[in-house]
């Protein structure tokens, strides 16, 4: 079953990220917004919306196992990062 979540809107909110467990095996969730929240950062990507594909590439590249001794990072990781525009406080 998904973990399903509703939330109002902030001004500080830059974007979503759906995923399936495979990653959240291997990252919190904080841990992988503070890790894109840092690569945007580092990267210069604060108005880059092409960029977003790549980001989310090193970021799934990052946390695949180097083997499958453990099992963790082997699990299928799907995730897609969704930018959003800056809320106004209107919708």
């Amino acid at each position: 079953m998904p973990d399903v979540r509703a939330f109002k809107r902030s001004k500080d909110d830059d974007f979503i990220i759906m995923a399936c467990d495979g990653i959240w095996d291997c990252l919190s969730n904080e841990e992988c917004i503070d890790r894109v929240h840092q690569q945007i950062k580092d990267n210069g990507m604060e108005e880059k919306v092409d960029d977003l594909q790549v980001l989310m590439e090193e970021l799934l590249d990052s946390i695949l196992a180097p083997n499958t001794d453990d099992g963790i990072g082997t699990d299928n990781m799907t995730a897609i990062i969704i930018r959003l525009e800056k809320y106004n406080g209107h919708l």
